[in-house]
């Protein structure tokens, strides 16, 4: 059995980028079979090409190969040996020799044998705070497009949230809003056969909602979680989430240069770097590197059908036994709040002074306005 991982970086480097990441995306998606003729036809590339990528895949353990018939059809099923010995095809009902005019062909088959993918029944897209996530229209067709069947996205919108993010009633409000949402969610898509539970991509705001949506309601519910941008604090309890059944698995995608996560901790309550450092917990919560990297940049058009396709789509697929994946290049797991005073108590104390100072000058006007009036009549 292939249980080879290839090097796609040094492919790459001996074969075109198309047919690599071809292949790459069939080894993502779990166990496969291939011909040379089809990978030739799907990369655009001459079969001799093909034959000698396949060949070296073998070569490095990545990939067995088998002979089988196939039928002369257009959609050229695999047949048996005993099967291609009979008259007609079991699978399109014609006749070889009658209807295709040709006999089944012995072709070599390059097989990948993996466990079975997970399925991803349906997704919930989670926005940041100062933007209306316009990457989820994005998000939901590269979903669209990748998986092999009609996947839902839900796309949840709150608006543009400031005031909101720091002040605790807003806050509240805004996580019984997603608690509403996902459960009202999760029984429309159970009533439609799809499953009742999302996966779900958040992205700053979004992330620190998810996370405090959870732990408000024991009850609540999702499949695998992908955080980007994320302002959790990094010693978030995802170990207890887990315990309770509340969360399958989780993603952190660190950016290297993400300026908002680094300073979240001292605006918004409760938050912290996690997207700039990761989290303190390695052994429940798996981790990814964007290098050089800012708070938004995992949904720029040039980068985020790459981190789809190699990075978040291989994880929401995994099979349940894939093990928790460890970036080497991540700060040590040691983060601490900071000192009282610098936290974001003492910037919502500010604001507030700041929002009292100007009430008081808006009532000082209005009463020396007054005063002015009664002088004058």
């Amino acid at each position: 059995m292939a249980d080879q991982s290839p090097n796609w970086d040094i492919l790459k480097e001996q074969y075109p980028s198309k047919l690599v990441d071809l292949l790459r995306g069939h080894f993502a998606r779990g166990p496969f079979r291939i011909t040379v003729h089809q990978l030739a036809i799907e990369a655009n590339v001459r079969d001799g090409l093909a034959t000698e990528f396949l060949k070296e895949m073998v070569a490095e353990g990545a990939l067995a190969v088998k002979a089988e018939f196939i039928c002369p059809c257009e959609r050229s099923e695999p047949l048996t040996a005993e099967q291609a010995n009979e008259e007609s095809c079991i699978h399109c009902c014609r006749a070889f020799e009658v209807d295709l005019l040709k006999k089944p062909v012995e072709v070599d088959v390059f097989v990948h044998e993996a466990p079975e993918t997970r399925d991803v029944r349906w997704m919930l897209a989670l926005h940041g705070m100062n933007t209306t996530g316009t990457w989820q229209e994005t998000f939901n067709w590269l979903v669209s497009r990748n998986y092999r069947r009609s996947v839902p996205v839900g796309i949840y919108k709150y608006g543009v949230v400031r005031p909101g993010a720091v002040l605790k009633f807003r806050q509240r409000a805004l996580i019984r809003g997603l608690n509403a949402r996902i459960r009202r969610l999760s029984g429309e898509t159970r009533e439609t056969g799809f499953g009742g539970i999302p996966d779900v991509i958040a992205h700053s705001f979004g992330t620190w909602l998810l996370g405090h949506a959870l732990m408000d309601d024991q009850t609540l519910c999702v499949g695998r979680v992908i955080l980007a941008g994320c302002i959790l604090r990094p010693d978030f309890d995802w170990a207890l989430l887990s315990q309770r059944g509340q969360v399958q698995a989780v993603l952190c995608h660190v950016a290297t240069k993400d300026f908002w996560a680094r300073v979240a901790h001292y605006i918004i309550p409760d938050s912290g770097p996690s997207g700039r450092r990761g989290f303190n917990d390695r052994l429940n919560v798996s981790h990814e590197v964007f290098q050089g990297g800012r708070h938004s940049d995992f949904f720029k058009e040039t980068e985020m059908p790459a981190l789809f396709e190699h990075v978040w789509h291989p994880f929401l697929t995994a099979p349940a036994i894939q093990p928790v994946a460890i970036a080497k290049t991540l700060p040590s797991p040691e983060w601490r709040e900071v000192w009282w005073p610098f936290r974001a108590t003492a910037f919502r104390i500010a604001l507030l002074a700041l929002a009292g100072g100007v009430a008081l000058i808006a009532l000082a006007a209005l009463v020396l306005g007054l005063v002015s009036l009664w002088h004058l009549i």
